[in-house]
């Protein structure tokens, strides 16, 4: 939800460069933390996140102008830190594949890797209090709004989308500005309206209908992923905070 598509020359060149140096300095401050000997433990895992987040963020659901991220899970299965690197290695993959231009990797990065931050440590540290499904259910939805509140404030911020009336929101963070085929499964688009069978959505009203319909996915299908992961390998999913970044 919190992937904006936005062509190279629509963002203003401070937020760009803005968004590139704060990834980076992040990604170089995560890499110096962890331990050498970890992270090669983890490349098999770390690999297997990015394709699946390659795969996930490159499809749209179709019956909602949505895709997931699974940046919450990667955050989960992965570390927060480590999640937040893989976030950005696919982001820039994307852009290089033509999903969105290369000069909004960074800030795409940054509302995409909250989801890997916040997700990843809110989840370590209510899995003992709670359990593993209810705690990735929490922690995913939470990850998942705050991604978005950034990602609005910004398309806000540089004119691309009103706040007040959430026009433009749903061009420009999925697929459906795009052209893809989710207007083609039951979605529909005519004047600025968003049309669910017979009924017919504009605005915030749809926005907020695709956010709570995308929230109830994402967190779904990450609470089956975990619940499968508990059973089989319950060694890849750290119960405790700690500095395994």
């Amino acid at each position: 939800m919190s992937h904006v598509h936005l062509p190279d020359g629509v963002v203003p060149t401070i937020w760009w460069v803005a968004g590139y140096l704060i990834s980076l300095v992040t990604v170089f401050v995560i890499l110096k933390r962890v331990e050498a000997e970890k992270v090669r433990g983890k490349i098999p895992e770390i690999a297997m996140m990015a394709a699946v987040m390659l795969i996930t963020m490159s499809v749209p659901l179709g019956f909602i102008p949505f895709h997931m991220n699974f940046a919450a899970l990667a955050g989960m299965l992965v570390g927060p830190g480590l999640g937040f690197v893989v976030v950005f290695v696919v982001n820039f993959i994307l852009a290089l594949l033509g999903h969105g231009g290369i000069t909004v990797v960074g800030l795409n990065t940054l509302s995409v890797g909250v989801e890997a931050l916040v997700g990843g440590v809110a989840f370590r540290l209510l899995k003992g209090k709670i359990g593993s499904v209810p705690s990735t259910i929490i922690s995913t939805t939470v990850a998942v709004l705050l991604s978005t509140a950034l990602m609005v404030l910004f398309l806000s911020s540089i004119g691309m989308v009103d706040i007040r009336s959430g026009e433009g929101m749903l061009h420009r963070d999925n697929h459906a500005g795009d052209g893809a085929s989710g207007q083609d499964e039951g979605l529909r688009h005519e004047d600025a309206a968003y049309r669910f069978g017979r009924m017919a959505l504009a605005g915030w009203a749809a926005v907020l209908v695709v956010l709570c319909l995308g929230i109830i996915s994402e967190s779904a299908v990450t609470a089956l992923v975990i619940r499968f992961f508990m059973k089989v390998r319950p060694d890849m999913i750290n119960p405790t905070p700690n500095k395994d970044w």
